[in-house]
């Protein structure tokens, strides 16, 4: 049994922060009802790159596991079947612009009132409220804001966003704590609660160490590459193979252990070596002597040694090698969303490993409003289903027909 079998969650998330949010949730079993807009064909990553035969891996990506019902919630009958669903439902979870949700007349108040014990979560860029909140976000744009740009990147630079989309998943692993937070907090008081997450927070969060430094000295920092300021030799070293290898030897014991395995004793004589806070003061001159000796050494021969003292050492892998690891491989991390025509995509596991459940390699993914049908017939009667539901479906399989035969 999967720990969240039996929860509900009501999601009406796009693009990355949010499903990423619902899809961790789907993973450990709760039941995860993705409302997605018929009018526009549904999620936007549904007409991404890589479709084949109308099947999308960008969606199969962030929504595998999940059922999907399509709806109008400018229509006042299709918001009243949706609150009808809220009455047995456990949370609830949105990233649109701040104000959204509220034009549809759907607030933390009037879901409460239905279920006392709902969990009501509000992914967005900036946060509900302030003088942000009705600004537009993207990942790369909260990055900018966040402060997170101006540390990242080549020494000298104005500062680069990261290559991963740390602020969309920063919100969707806090997205996914903060609805099993209100669910285990109505479990216990019988109230559930609202959560307003914002990326930027999230980003802020993350950076703690470098933001509590500069509160206290003033001192602004800057792009360092892959060095850390306060020890050396921290950072990629290119190996005689053109393989770079990236190290963090932080510690005297470690930089002794490092000396001595690269047959380097001179260096624990070396008065510029001498301590942590030498060694990050004379950090060109430490890194001209590990260059010097990667040199002569292919990656496979230094991370030999590096592994013999149980060095702090990593190879910087491109997605070739990455997806052939041997530690990716063994524990299973890339598992298969299949679509029902049998489009299958690998793509990325859930990165938790729950010990005595057994990990799951096929997840279903689900076309738009392929269970719209069924979850609405659960609060609607034959009458509803037949003359509101069934056009709205016919709408959205046409609108993706018409955006699939232009992808």
């Amino acid at each position: 049994m999967k720990p969240l079998e039996g929860i509900r969650i009501l999601d009406f998330t796009q693009f990355m922060a949010g499903p990423m949010a619902t899809m961790l949730l789907s993973d450990m079993g709760a039941e995860v009802i993705k409302f997605e807009n018929a009018s526009t064909g549904g999620d936007n990553t549904r007409y991404r790159k890589f479709i084949k035969d109308g099947a999308s891996s960008h969606y199969a990506t962030r929504n595998r596991g999940k059922k999907s019902v399509a709806i109008n919630m400018k229509d006042p009958k299709q918001v009243e079947f949706f609150l009808r669903l809220v009455k047995d439902a456990d949370a609830v979870i949105e990233n649109y612009k701040p104000g959204t949700m509220e034009k549809f007349g759907v607030t933390y108040d009037r879901l409460k009132e239905i279920n006392p014990k709902i969990t009501y979560v509000r992914i967005s860029g900036y946060g509900q409220t302030g003088p942000y909140a009705d600004h537009a976000a993207f990942d790369a744009t909260v990055q900018a804001e966040a402060g997170i740009m101006s540390i990242t990147g080549p020494e000298g630079s104005d500062g680069f966003k990261c290559g991963a989309s740390v602020g969309d998943y920063s919100g969707a692993l806090l997205g996914a704590f903060s609805v099993a937070m209100g669910i285990v907090s109505a479990l216990r008081s019988g109230e559930g609660c609202c959560v307003d997450l914002s990326m930027m927070d999230a980003l802020i969060f993350m950076q703690e160490n470098q933001l509590s430094v500069y509160k206290v000295t003033g001192k602004l920092p800057k792009p360092s590459g892959n060095r850390y300021p306060a020890a050396s030799p921290i950072g990629d070293f290119m190996c005689k193979d053109g393989i770079p290898v990236m190290l963090n030897i932080s510690t005297d014991k470690q930089w002794a252990d490092f000396a001595k395995v690269l047959g380097q004793p001179q260096w624990l004589e070396d008065p510029d070596f001498v301590s942590m806070s030498k060694r990050a003061e004379n950090f060109r001159k430490v890194e001209a002597e590990v260059l010097r000796v990667f040199a002569d050494m292919t990656s496979d021969e230094v991370c030999e040694k590096l592994q013999s003292v149980q060095a702090v050492y990593g190879r910087i892998n491109n997605y070739e090698t990455l997806v052939n690891h041997p530690q990716v491989l063994y524990r299973k991390t890339f598992v298969n969303a299949n679509y029902a025509n049998g489009i299958s995509y690998s793509v990325p596991g859930n990165p938790l490993n729950v010990v005595g459940m057994e990990r799951q390699m096929d997840y279903g993914t689900a076309a738009i409003g392929e269970n719209t049908m069924e979850i609405m017939g659960q609060v609607c009667t034959p009458e509803e289903l037949e003359q509101v539901v069934a056009p709205v479906q016919k709408l959205a399989e046409e609108k993706a027909a018409a955006l699939y035969a232009k992808s």
